[in-house]
Formats: structure tokens, C-alpha cells, sequence
């Protein structure tokens, strides 16, 4: 299956809806902001990746996929790029990762990467690794609300849209077919599992049983979803985020050895 072509014909399905909308209504098309299978290539003169190839070989072949879901891109008032040509640094020999979203998602990709035979600690890595994986395993980001934003979004105004364009969500999710599902966004002030996304997959899309506070997973699909804080939340140490969800995943993994072999 080339996911890359599938996923590239729902977000332009996608997009030519979010305009149809905004006309009705007499307003400005919405900056879209695509996503989905990371690029791999050449870090541009933009900071970005360019002249992708390998995504969809990458993609098929992996033993386990794995896709951060996040609210919105956070655009301000600038036009929206492609959330797959992010690096999350400043240049392709910088070992610096700019801001606390990449760092803490290159830290927790990495650790459950490396937490299934023995669980991987906080200090056993370098940033340099950590970007190395970024650069180089099976990765998926998908924003649920494709229109771009600012550097917030209250939580009926990311469910009207979750609402608004779910069967394009629903669609590009499963057609990914990732096996762990990172849902970011944890709020004690949420209902049910205190998280939109993950509330969404298990209303819409999975049946999700909750295995710990950090883990929820469907037996039959043989998929984990991860109940985790927004990658830029500051109300928590980066290590304790990073050390209570990759010792959740290790427990979990030790437990299920089903799941690493499944695919």
C-alpha cells in the first residue's frame, strides 16, 4: 500500500472541504496545515525537509509505527507549512533542539524506541541520539484540527472542529495504521480519560481498555494509545514527563510481548 499517496489524497479531500466551509460563511480560506508520515531527506535552507523519497518504504517496513497526534499547528499569524518538514532544530549539524514540543517529543519517541527489552532512562542518552532517532525511524504527526492557529486553543473550540471534520480524521488516522498512538494534550479538567484525542479514538475508532494511568490498548487492532500532556506543557519537569510515560510503555511491553511481535 503506498500510505504517503493515500494520506496525500485525504488531506487535499481535507482541505478542499475547510474552503467550501470558510465560503459559505464568507471568510478567508484557513491556512491548512498538512501532516502525516515524516519526511526524510536533506534539511533545506529553510530549516526544513525537502526532496522526500524513502517515507513510504520506511513506513511499510517498520515493525512498530508510531504517530504523535497533536491539537493544532501553532502558525500565529505567519502561513502554514508542513508539519512533516519539521526538524525540530536549527540546522542539519545542530545537536540543539529548539524549543520544549521537539525536545520533549525527541525524548519520548526515543525512549520507548529503546524501552523494549530494558527500560531506558532519562540520562542514558544524548541529544545527538535523540535527533538520530527523529531523523531515522517510522514517525507519523498529525494535528487533529488542520487549520492552522496560535499558540493556544480552548477545548470546545478543538471539539467543534474534531466534530466538524471527523470522518476526514477518522480516515486519515486508520489509514496510517500506526501501532502507537501518542495523544497529547492531558488536562484533569477533561472528562472521561482527561484527554480530547484519546476520548475521540475510543469513541470513534478503537476499543481501548485502560491498562495503567499512562496506557490504554485494543487487544483485537493490536494498538497503544498513550495518554500524555501537551509536548509543550510546562507545568511538569521534563524528566518526570519523560520517566512516568516511557516506564508506563516498558511495563506495559514486558507484560504484552504480543504487541512487539504482532506486525
Amino acid at each position: 500500500m503506498n500510505f504517503v499517496e493515500k494520506n496525500d489524497s485525504i488531506l487535499q479531500k481535507w482541505k478542499e472541504h475547510n474552503e467550501k466551509v470558510e465560503k459559505t460563511m464568507n471568510q478567508q480560506a484557513p491556512k491548512f496545515a498538512s501532516d502525516g508520515i515524516m519526511f526524510r531527506g536533506v534539511i533545506d535552507q529553510n530549516e526544513r525537509y525537502s526532496n522526500p523519497k524513502k517515507e513510504n518504504e520506511l513506513w511499510e517496513n517498520a515493525p512498530i509505527r508510531y504517530l504523535f497526534l497533536t491539537k493544532d499547528q501553532n502558525a500565529g499569524i505567519d502561513d502554514a507549512w508542513d508539519v512533516r518538514s519539521e526538524t525540530g532544530r536549527s540546522n542539519e549539524d545542530s545537536c540543539s533542539i529548539r524549543y520544549l514540543f521537539y525536545r520533549n517529543l525527541m525524548y519520548i519517541l526515543y525512549g520507548i524506541i529503546h524501552s523494549e527489552d530494558t527500560l531506558c532512562d532519562y540520562e542514558d542518552f544524548t541529544n545527538e541520539q535523540a535527533i538520530q532517532t527523529y531523523d531515522s525511524a517510522p514517525l507519523a504527526r498529525i494535528n487533529v484540527k488542520k487549520q492552522a492557529g496560535g499558540s493556544s486553543i480552548d477545548n470546545n473550540t478543538l471539539k467543534t472542529y474534531i466534530e466538524r471534520d471527523k470522518e476526514f480524521l477518522i480516515e486519515q488516522i486508520t489509514a496510517l495504521d500506526a501501532d502507537v498512538l501518542i495523544c497529547c494534550g492531558y488536562s484533569e479538567s477533561i472528562e472521561d480519560t482527561g484527554n480530547i484525542i484519546l476520548n475521540f479514538l475510543i469513541k470513534e475508532i478503537y476499543n481501548f481498555t485502560k491498562i495503567n494511568e499512562w496506557i490504554y490498548y485494543d487487544d483485537k487492532s493490536k494498538k497503544v494509545a498513550i495518554n500524555a500532556w501537551h509536548l509543550s506543557y510546562r507545568g511538569v519537569k521534563q524528566k518526570d514527563f519523560f520517566e512516568g510515560l516511557v516506564t508506563a510503555y516498558h511495563q506495559f511491553v514486558i507484560k504484552h510481548p504480543d504487541f512487539i511481535k504482532h506486525r
